[in-house]
């Protein structure tokens, strides 16, 4: 499992809980999903593997996530989290996948787009089902996120 969310969960400008939570809090958060065994974090220099490293000796303070818990659906409610309770599509559409990657673009990552375009099967693709809206904890427009994804990368 990836603990950080491709970097969001650490910046409060990306986070979807506009909240940044510390690298250990996602660790730690990480780790304690059912059948998780481990986590892969992403190391660009040796500083960030220090960074990760540190997990090992945190106090539970510092591993304490409580405070997503005060995160409300209300908080969240139509912002896509990634969290995939909206699958299957029956079109194959990985949507947390295009959520993020679109996020992520608006946010100003430059290789965004380059991971968007080679999803298999992207927004432009969505069928307005409805499905996924059915399904997502937060209430997220997801059909008219679909349509609104697709013309940002120009579908």
């Amino acid at each position: 499992m990836k603990p950080f969310g491709g970097g969001q969960l650490l910046n409060a400008k990306t986070s979807p809980f506009k909240q940044a939570l510390t690298k250990t809090q996602c660790i730690r958060y990480a780790l304690d999903r059912p059948a998780v065994l481990t986590v892969l974090p992403g190391v660009r220099n040796s500083q960030d593997l220090k960074d990760v490293l540190s997990y090992l000796d945190a106090s539970e303070e510092e591993q304490d996530y409580s405070v997503i818990g005060q995160f409300t659906p209300q908080n969240a409610d139509g912002i896509c989290v990634y969290c995939n309770h909206c699958q299957p599509c029956p079109k194959g559409l990985n949507v947390g996948m295009i959520n993020k990657y679109y996020d992520l673009a608006l946010a100003g990552d430059e290789m965004a787009k380059g991971h968007y375009d080679k999803l298999e099967v992207k927004a432009g693709e969505c069928i307005q089902c409805g499905r996924c809206e059915s399904r997502c904890p937060f209430h997220v427009k997801q059909e008219a996120r679909m349509q609104e994804i697709s013309r940002y990368f120009g579908e």
